[in-house]
């Protein structure tokens, strides 16, 4: 302990209220080393206990209460003294130490952080040094520290002022450096030792005034953190394909303190929960300002300030639910089974939020030592099914769990028994009242599924027409067929729900969950039939549909009248706008073939004499092909005409369609 700590300690014990009765003083209750003792721990799964100890104070007292550094904040933020026999409680005080950022406030330098010699004294800049290096001994004050290369190679060098000047120093090869200043000299090691002394993390005591007369009780009771309590879950199924539940709770005392004769208790919720550090001493830094000058004042604004909402907590009573007194549990006996049930060693009770189970009797857990309590045995709890799971394409075999009661089931591992013998391990979620989860552990032996999906022809169901688009709706039919061979008392059949697909024929009405249909069977002698639906929603351009494909709906047999009569019309257009483009295909083929024919003519009429039939010939043959040629792009003149007539009579009447 340094002196700031001791002088701080001291402050606080004499800074405690003494009440007086009229027969004395004050009166510290601190046997040494002994610890209060704890009662009651009452564990959560969000990692946080609820700590009840109790001692006795005769008259006016003072309780001292030694808390584990990493607690400290949490009691302070939590805690609650209660004087049971009729005292009041008055003032809780516990030693208080300054940052170490303020404690290294007052001093002249701070070596905090662990900085490079020449930061350090950059920062004594001023200060009168004694230096010695390998060169000799030099002393003066402080101008600089500066880093140069020389030879290649850094080094660092002391600028120092005195008598004669300013003195280069090279301290690369430093021996030994002082200040001249024996309180500064002093500071430095001071500093240093609070520094080392900040990372000792020391108990703090917390001093508790009590006023009353006579011998009285008093309870602390606060919040920490403790490791998770956890769950550890056994199912046995027996002859008959039913399941049993037990349930052990697994509890570790990670402390210095053992727990002796507690009274236990687990708590199957999850409560938000955050630290703050209270014990800290902190201090606002408050704004530097300058001498009040004729500056105006720049513009004001407030946020809107919204009141706190305020909650209460609600206690609910449930014919199951148990007092808090030892005497007052029962232990119900089931059914003998093979193996036997053990005894739950809890009871339940729901207060508010949440459901506590109790341990009946007081437990001790050693310090650094955990335990395992069944708190749990529910009969009946499941009965054995198997599950077809389409992911894996297999059967497993599993158990519908039904939480019949009022507890909360924590989430945790199952191990699975078939008798006296493993079955297999599996997960159970938490389970408030009233929920079902099916759970797998194990291939299924005795169980087959077999899956064969095929698909039906695209129908079309509905045609519409407007803004010359053809919209165009399709049903898409597929059957998925299982056959199943073996037996169990349930076979849950999962088939994969996808977006867009609509069930139209089913064995049962199904269980959904995200992703899933669960169809819950009984029997199975004959195929399983899933029948499902999708309608595809298309559209089309109606200008840029061929004929043929214009047929196809004209084909349909579901078509109105009406629309029949629309898209004759406008098949026939279309018949003519290609029967249009067809014939003008034709005639540039032809002009292509002629000039291809052109181009072979005059090449061989570069050999020929220009006197010789054959060159008067082929002569002849040209005028013509170019009497023709002129007669063909005629034609194609005339055919184009007549198409954009034909496309505009047909983008006119696409128009004016709305149906």
């Amino acid at each position: 302990m340094n002196k700031y700590t001791a002088i701080i300690m001291f402050l606080f014990i004499f800074a405690i209220p003494v009440f007086s009765s009229g027969e004395g003083t004050a009166e510290t209750f601190d046997a040494g080393n002994v610890e209060i003792p704890i009662t009651r721990v009452t564990l959560y799964t969000a990692g946080l206990a609820q700590m009840v100890r109790e001692t006795t104070v005769t008259g006016d007292g003072v309780i001292a209460f030694k808390a584990e550094p990493g607690d400290i904040n949490d009691i302070l933020k939590s805690l609650i003294v209660e004087d049971l026999d009729g005292g009041t409680v008055g003032s809780v005080t516990f030693d208080s130490r300054d940052p170490l950022s303020v404690l290294l406030s007052d001093f002249r330098v701070n070596p905090s952080g662990a900085p490079a010699l020449s930061d350090f004294l950059k920062k004594t800049q001023g200060e009168n040094v004694e230096v010695t290096t390998g060169e000799g001994i030099f002393s003066g004050r402080i101008f600089s520290v500066e880093t140069s290369i020389r030879d290649e190679q850094s080094v660092t060098l002391l600028n120092l002022v005195g008598s004669k000047g300013i003195q280069k120093v090279d301290i690369t090869d430093l021996k030994n450096l002082r200040f001249e200043d024996p309180r500064l000299q002093r500071e430095v090691v001071s500093a240093l030792e609070l520094i080392a002394g900040a990372r000792v993390k020391t108990v703090r005591t917390l001093k508790i005034a009590c006023k009353g007369s006579g011998k009285r009780r008093i309870r602390l009771s606060y919040v920490k953190a403790v490791p998770l309590w956890k769950t550890s879950y056994r199912l046995v199924v027996d002859d008959k394909r039913t399941a049993r539940l037990e349930g052990w709770a697994i509890v570790q005392n990670t402390g210095t303190q053992s727990w002796d004769n507690v009274w236990l208790g687990f708590v199957a919720g999850q409560p938000n929960a955050f630290t703050m550090d209270l014990s800290t001493p902190r201090y606002i830094t408050r704004k530097k300002v300058d001498i009040v000058s004729a500056v105006p004042i720049g513009p004001t604004s407030y946020a809107k300030a919204v009141p706190p909402e305020l909650s209460g907590a609600k206690r609910m009573a449930y014919p199951e639910a148990s007092s808090m007194a030892a005497d007052d549990y029962q232990i119900e006996s089931g059914p003998a089974y093979t193996p036997a049930p053990v005894a739950p060693q809890a009871a339940g009770v729901r207060e508010g939020n949440f459901y506590r189970y109790d341990v009946k009797t007081p437990v001790t857990i050693g310090a650094r030592s955990s335990g395992m309590i069944p708190i749990i045995v529910q009969e009946d709890a499941g009965i054995s099914i198997g599950v077809y799971d389409p992911s894996y394409n297999k059967v497993f075999k599993g158990l519908r769990l039904k939480n019949s009661t009022d507890a909360h089931w924590a989430a945790g591992p199952v191990t699975v028994l078939e008798g006296r013998f493993y079955g297999g391990d599996a997960l159970l979620p938490d389970m408030i009242p009233g929920s079902s989860r099916m759970l797998t552990y194990a291939v299924h032996g005795t169980l087959e599924v077999e899956k064969d999906v095929s698909s039906g022809d695209q129908e079309i169901t509905s045609l519409k027409i407007s803004d010359g688009i053809l919209y165009r709706a399709d049903k898409i039919y597929r059957e998925t067929r299982y056959r199943i061979d073996g037996e169990e008392n349930e076979l849950v059949l999962i088939h994969p729900k996808e977006a867009g697909w609509k069930l139209v024929k089913k064995p049962v009405e199904p269980e959904e969950s995200q992703g899933q249909y669960r169809f819950v069977l009984t029997s199975w002698k004959n195929p399983v039939l899933v029948g499902e639906e999708n309608t595809v929603s298309r559209q089309f351009s109606l200008n840029g549909l061929r004929y043929s494909d214009l047929a196809v709906y004209l084909d349909w047999k579901e078509i109105s009248p009406a629309m029949k009569r629309v898209l004759e019309k406008a098949a026939d257009l279309k018949r003519e706008v290609e029967t249009i483009s067809t014939e003008i295909s034709s005639l540039k083929n032809r002009l292509t073939t002629i000039s291809r024919d052109q181009s072979r003519i005059r090449e061989n009429m570069k050999v020929l004499d220009k006197d010789s039939e054959l060159f008067k010939r082929y002569s002849r043959q040209l005028a013509a092909q170019e009497n023709e040629l002129e007669q063909i792009t005629a034609q194609i003149d005339d055919k184009q005409k007549e198409l954009k007539s034909a496309r505009d009579k047909l983008a006119d009447y696409i128009r004016s369609i709305d149906m």
